[in-house]
Order: structure tokens, then C-alpha cells, then sequence
């Protein structure tokens, strides 16, 4: 049995001898796990489509031990096609991070194709950025999309409170685009502060509590 699904690659590790696993969310599988055999050799036809934080057309094999990547292939024209080349060391570890977020809130059965638009969202304006974005605001784009993380699962935090310039930040955190917040004026210290908000609200959110609206996947198709 085989599934079809549109991922974006979240990482990928070393697997036996010449094989790599890949961890990817579809827009309609939600996370997903397989098996890329011979993926790490010099002549391997799918290794090229799969680096991390790339968008492709996937064919998943179902299997008892693992699943395995039977096909993959580059979207054609996708934004994230040279995001290893055009994105810089700091944004490479804001997505990366990002990243394992997504992996430890998700999980397997779970399909919100919100999700999978939050994180090509997020790979598409840190890609597109002229400069180095500074480490407060990458701090600060990388919090935003937590937050937006956190609303999409049901977890968001209450952002009401009496410091009101506050409030209005993250109120703009949790609505504007993340290209727009890349570029928001504001000063470090107001920066660091609602980045600071948001981590606390992550540790303190009921991660074991099953996730508010997200949908059950379908079924494996032969």
C-alpha cells in the first residue's frame, strides 16, 4: 500500500549502512516518517529532491519494519529550492529549530494542512531576506512562529495584560505575516521581551493534552 502526499522535509538522519531517514509533513498526512535506501551514496536520484526544508511530491511505501520512500521529487518552481544556498547560517538554524518544534508537537495521524502553510511561510521569508537578520530578530521571528504554532494546536497563550505596548506586539505577532514581522521596528529590548513571553508559554503549555483542530488522516491507498 502506498501513500501520495505534497511534504516539506523536516530533517534527515543517517539510516543502517547507505540509507537515510527522512522526517516530512504533507499537507494531507501531517508528519511522516520513511526510509530513503541508498539515499547517502554519490548516485542516489533522491537525495537531490530531499535536502532539509525542501518541498516535494512523495510516494510512501507502507512497510512492517518501516516505511519506505519510493519516490521524490522536487516541486517545480517551489521557493525552497535553493533555501540551503540562499538562506544564511542564522536563518538555517531558526528553520532548523523550527523544525524539531514541529516534530515534537506533532503527531503521527494528524493532518493540518495549516501547518504545513505555517512552515513554507516561514522558509519563504527567512530565504528571501537581503542580510543576515541579527540573533534578536531571529529570536523574534522564530517566537512568532511558535505562536502561531502554539494557536493553530489549540495551545496559544492569552496575550491580554497591562503592559499595553506589549500586547500590541504580540497581538502583531500573532496576525502579520512572518516577512512583515522579519521587518518590524521595534526596540531589542521589546524584541526580546515578547520572544521571552513566548517560550515561557511554550513550556508551560499542556503538551500531553491532545491538540484542538486538526483531522484524522485517511487511510494508506493501494
Amino acid at each position: 500500500m502506498y501513500l501520495r502526499d505534497r511534504v516539506i522535509v523536516l530533517r534527515k538522519d543517517p539510516y543502517r549502512e547507505h540509507d537515510r531517514r527522512y522526517v516530512m509533513f504533507g499537507v494531507e498526512h501531517g508528519l511522516l516518517s520513511a526510509v530513503a535506501r541508498g539515499a547517502s551514496l554519490p548516485k542516489s536520484k533522491q537525495a537531490g529532491h530531499l535536502e532539509p526544508f525542501s518541498e516535494a511530491e512523495v510516494m510512501i511505501a507502507k512497510g512492517a519494519a518501516f516505511d519506505k520512500l519510493a519516490v521524490a521529487k522536487l516541486v517545480p518552481g517551489s521557493a525552497m529550492r535553493d533555501v540551503q544556498r540562499a538562506t544564511s547560517l542564522v536563518a538555517q538554524t531558526v528553520l532548523g529549530a523550527f523544525a524539531d518544534l514541529v516534530i515534537r508537537l506533532s503527531r503521527p495521524g494528524i493532518s493540518d494542512e495549516r501547518v504545513f502553510a505555517l512552515l513554507k511561510e516561514l522558509v519563504e521569508a527567512l530565504s528571501a531576506l537581503p542580510s543576515e537578520p541579527s540573533a534578536d530578530r531571529s529570536r523574534f521571528v522564530h517566537a512568532a512562529a511558535m505562536l502561531k504554532l502554539l494557536d493553530l494546536i489549540g495551545f496559544g497563550p492569552a496575550i491580554e495584560m497591562d503592559d499595553a505596548q506589549l500586547t500590541t506586539v504580540l497581538k502583531f505577532m500573532r496576525g502579520a505575516a512572518l516577512s512583515d514581522i522579519l521587518r518590524v521596528t521595534a526596540s531589542r529590548e521589546m524584541l526580546q521581551n515578547a520572544s521571552s513571553f513566548v517560550e515561557d508559554a511554550l513550556t508551560q503549555a499542556p503538551l500531553d493534552v491532545e491538540p484542538h483542530g486538526v483531522q484524522t488522516i485517511r487511510s494508506y491507498v493501494g
